[in-house]
């Protein structure tokens, strides 16, 4: 049986509607989730591109260990910028982005997990708990047709 936060978000990508407040929530649930497999594998990844219409390759969904304020280093993902500058600079977790952005994270979550599990897949963890679980997300959120 699915987490109920993944099934909301696969539901939320089939057309069903939910409030903003459900979609943060969510989003900070997937992005604890996240943290814990991706400080099992260490397989770092860059997934989707979630910039804004104007400029959608200003952002991309990034797996890594990121540099947060106060000295926090930990693995997770994060909208990270694609600027040459700041290239890979962790800007918002999922929970975080503006309520324009939510829901262009929302509709690159399939190819995210999707790109992700290939990823610790290819890097000799797909039998890891944690690449196995990727690969259930991935397939749950496949299901809306998406």
């Amino acid at each position: 049986m699915e987490s109920p936060h993944i099934v909301l978000l696969r539901d939320a990508l089939g057309g069903t509607p939910i409030t903003q407040a459900e979609l943060r929530d969510a989003l900070q649930r997937v992005d604890r989730l996240l943290a814990d497999l991706a400080g099992d594998l260490q397989v770092s990844f860059a997934g989707p591109f979630v910039g804004p219409p104007l400029a959608p390759e200003q952002h991309q969904l990034c797996v890594r260990e990121h540099h947060w304020p106060r000295d926090v280093h930990a693995w997770g993902v994060a909208l990270c910028s694609t600027h040459p500058i700041h290239a890979g600079r962790a800007d918002w977790r999922l929970g975080g982005v503006s309520r324009d952005r939510l829901p262009i994270v929302l509709q690159a979550l399939p190819a995210f997990f999707a790109g992700y599990a290939q990823s610790a897949a290819d890097a000799g963890m797909a039998q890891r708990g944690s690449c196995r679980r990727l690969w259930e997300i991935a397939h749950t959120l496949a299901l809306t047709g998406a």
